[in-house]
């Protein structure tokens, strides 16, 4: 029974910890460790998440794990199969094989539990667009068990678009033995009617005047279309002193139909020259998995763990053959339609990327001293690009990567750690206001070092801080011909730091905070054709969420969050910049039983205030954030 009990703990830290709650007991303020990053269901908190960790992008590098494992995202996966997401770095990503400069994302499917569960959500979700959600749980024998999912979406967004969306999918999950589990998942969207707002370009170094929101300023006829689906298998067991994790995913996002409006020029009337860029069958797919196999020895109080990882991946892009029409010039946010012309498409440019990472990797435990990881990496990259009228062109590089962290327990509530990686990341594709729009850009050798700690304060508070240096290739659009390629190395000095726990029953707090510094250098930056701040980022950041149940109303709690952004540099010669933002949410939860059906009513209302503010991309373009938006749900669990 010892023996067995070990086992089943060991397979635990393989797979983690089931997390069989079902949709009326998530609330994401109380099951974050920290204020780094973390998503439950719909809802979200943290100064990170998957589009920028640390001013980067942890899903455009390619730092993105389902259950711990490797996976290549095309396509995000399906909120409905989805139970949430949680970002690493630092100490939190310890124990995690083989960590990425950018942090790693990890996403959890859903799980049952031990009884059958059908839950119902009904959302009334921002401006009024209405989802309805079913997850039906179901514990088909002791071993077996099957989550089966469906909803519905007819999404409204702040500048007046909206679209319809359906997404279905599955997680079947087998235990065999005790200590095995086998997984299989599928999940899908199909998409339609989806129109994109215009994205703003200004000519001189002004912010875009102020425009009516809730107003759709686009062409009726200019939609989206087309579908994004993941699937894959996983199988984790823990034999004794052996674990064996694997997996195989594929990832495909479509654009059958697409549609981009742009007004270049914008000056500072509010006038500008129309642009529409269209597009058909587009399409990105990627197969891609990891084996894993580790053995642990003990030696007293010391664990010594030896890895062996191989990755894979194999992408297929399809991208271009864009028709680009000029509609003449017009005022942004009026409406002004024009009749759909006939579009022109060209043949389309295809790149694949094909790479094997093959790795070992070391982590001894030392209770009561520390952690120490090491890895070391050897990558086999490959990638051709095939234009039409041009022979192909490719690239390959075989880096070495490496890594290595060391945790030191100075006292019993004390840890202090150092960690540095070199790693081979993505780096996305190139912005649809590029002249190689859709084009995936190449594998850059990146690297990250930082040094932190970990402290339990008195109370159960638990504080995190590091300060860290990340360096990459910088890219952006060269003014010379439009492209978007790399115009020198860009990097990113910050400090972050994380508190969160219980200042008194009933509440739960979790903050973030991380100033960074983020610079460009390079020959565009010397000859003064590049600034030397990076477009979009911002020097300051804080995100604190706090969840407090009221003791004299049994099952009703309220909650609030405040999210501070400092300044955003928001053209390339670093003329122009946001101001510094704040915004203030606030929502109540209340869980109660009809008959015997948890029943969880949510009411949140976002951006209290309706601060009106932009947002500006990498490329320079500008579109609307989100206003002021109440929404209202209702969830059972049946």
């Amino acid at each position: 029974m010892k023996r067995l009990r070990a086992a089943v703990a060991a397979l635990a830290g393989v797979w983690g910890t089931p997390a069989e709650a079902q949709r009326t007991e998530e609330n994401t303020t109380r099951e974050a460790e920290d204020g780094f990053g973390k998503s439950v269901g719909s809802e979200s908190i943290g100064i990170y998440a998957s589009g920028e960790v640390r001013g980067f992008s942890a899903t455009d590098a390619g730092n993105n794990r389902i259950e711990g494992l490797y996976w290549d995202r095309q396509a995000t996966i399906t909120s409905v199969i989805q139970r949430g997401s949680t970002v690493r770095l630092g100490l939190a990503a310890f124990g995690y094989p083989l960590p990425a400069p950018t942090g790693i994302v990890d996403y959890d499917l859903r799980r049952t539990g031990k009884d059958r569960v059908v839950s119902v959500q009904l959302n009334s979700g921002d401006y009024l667009g209405t989802d309805l959600v079913v997850d039906a749980a179901l514990p088909v024998t002791e071993t077996l068990s099957v989550n089966a999912d469906f909803g519905l979406y007819d999404d409204e967004y702040v500048n007046g678009t909206g679209g319809w969306y359906v997404s279905y999918g599955g997680v079947a999950r087998w235990r065999p033995a005790r200590t095995v589990e086998l997984t299989g998942f599928f999940g899908r969207y199909d998409y339609g009617d989806e129109e994109q707002g215009p994205v703003i370009f200004p000519a001189g170094a002004a912010l875009p005047g102020r425009v009516e929101r809730r107003l759709y300023w686009g062409q009726d006829w200019a939609d989206w279309a087309g579908h994004a689906q993941n699937g894959g298998l996983i199988a984790k067991a823990s034999l004794g002193k052996w674990q064996i994790a694997a997996g195989a995913f594929q990832s495909r996002f479509t654009r059958d139909t697409y549609h981009a409006a742009y007004y270049r020029d914008v000056d500072a009337r509010g006038i500008g020259r129309s642009v529409m860029v269209a597009g058909q069958d587009q399409v990105a797919e990627s197969w891609s998995g990891e084996i894993r196999v580790s053995r642990s020895f003990d030696e007293g109080r010391r664990r010594h763990q030896l890895l062996g990882s191989l990755r894979g991946r194999d992408v297929r892009v399809g991208y271009g053959g864009y028709a680009t029409v000029e509609l003449g010039t017009a005022p942004i946010g009026v409406s002004d339609p024009q009749p759909q012309p006939a579009f022109a498409f060209g043949p389309r440019s295809r790149d694949q990327v094909r790479q094997t990472s093959a790795a070992i990797g070391y982590e001894l435990r030392w209770a009561g001293l520390g952690e120490l990881n090491l890895g070391l990496t050897r990558s086999d990259y490959r990638k051709t690009i095939r234009v039409p009228g041009a022979l192909p062109a490719g690239q390959h590089d075989q880096p070495w990567l490496w890594n290595a962290a060391l945790a030191i327990t100075a006292t019993a509530r004390l840890t202090l750690y150092g960690a540095a990686t070199r790693g081979l990341e993505e780096s996305g594709v190139a912005p649809a206001n590029a002249e190689n729009r859709g084009q995936a850009l190449p594998a850059l050798r990146t690297r990250q070092m930082e040094a932190g700690l970990r402290y339990a304060l008195p109370g159960g508070w638990r504080l995190n801080a590091a300060a860290f240096e990340i360096a990459k290739p910088y890219f952006d659009i060269d003014r010379s011909d439009g492209a978007y390629r790399q115009l020198g190395d860009v990097m990113h000095r910050g400090v972050e730091g994380s508190l969160s726990g219980a200042p008194f029953p009933g509440m739960s707090l979790v903050a973030g905070a991380v100033w960074l510094r983020p610079r460009v250098s390079g020959q565009a930056v010397a000859d003064g054709r590049l600034g030397a701040k990076p477009i979009g980022r911002t020097s300051l950041l804080v995100d604190a969420s706090a969840d407090y149940r009221v003791a004299a109303l049994p099952g009703f709690s309220i909650d609030g969050r405040v999210t501070v952004e400092g300044k955003r540099i928001a053209n390339a010669a670093n003329t122009l910049s946001l101001p510094a933002r704040a915004v203030i949410d606030l929502g109540a939860r209340y869980r109660t039983r009809v008959a015997r059906t948890p029943v969880l009513v949510r009411a949140q209302i976002r951006n209290v205030t309706d601060n009106f503010a932009w947002k500006v991309s990498s490329g320079g373009g500008f579109t609307l954030q989100p206003g002021r938006r109440a929404t209202l749900s209702l969830t059972a669990d049946f």
